[in-house]
């Protein structure tokens, strides 16, 4: 999935079939703002953060995407909008970032979703759909492509390789 042609392809069939991305800041309050219909919705980490390549710094932003969500896939469920989408993740917003440096790793979806959806500056993205049968299949690639690290379904699993056996080298 990392190779420039199908990158290009899912940039024009995110062009084709969905709405530009709507970049908001994500607070407790900003439901009542997003599109009430069915689309793709990312929560992107956006810290400020600059350091040194060669002789010059770097300044700006350095995002994180770390969730990717769809709204809406389903022909029976008009309901699932981006903005009830939105209102379910609302609660993981108001935590304590404090709490990513705890020792106790999270082991569920929600206490993942509960660690690092309280990180500062956090953006949601989203982008509207009319084509209820394109979403899936466009969440699934960007899935693919981004493996962002609070995504269960759908990321690349990663395997470790066969190598040279500890023994054959310790001598």
């Amino acid at each position: 999935m990392l190779d420039t042609e199908n990158c290009e392809q899912l940039t024009q069939d995110l062009k084709e079939f969905a709405s530009p991305w709507e970049i908001h800041r994500a607070t407790e309050d900003l439901a009542p703002a997003l599109p009430d219909a069915p689309g793709l919705y990312m929560f992107v980490w956006r810290p400020a953060f600059q350091f040194q390549v060669g002789s010059m710094p770097t300044h700006g932003s350095f995002p994180q995407l770390l969730y990717i969500g769809q709204a809406g896939a389903s022909h029976t469920d008009f309901g699932n909008t981006i903005r009830q989408r939105y209102k379910d993740y609302r609660r993981f917003l108001r935590g304590d970032p404090e709490t990513l440096w705890t020792d106790n790793e999270p082991t569920s979806r929600n206490q993942r979703l509960a660690r690092y959806l309280t990180l500062q500056p956090m953006e949601f993205w989203c982008a509207t759909m009319q084509d209820r049968n394109r979403i899936e299949g466009l969440e699934k690639r960007l899935i693919r492509l981004h493996n962002p690290p609070l995504n269960d379904r759908g990321r690349p699993k990663l395997r470790g390789r066969l190598g040279t056996p500890r023994s054959a080298w310790q001598s």
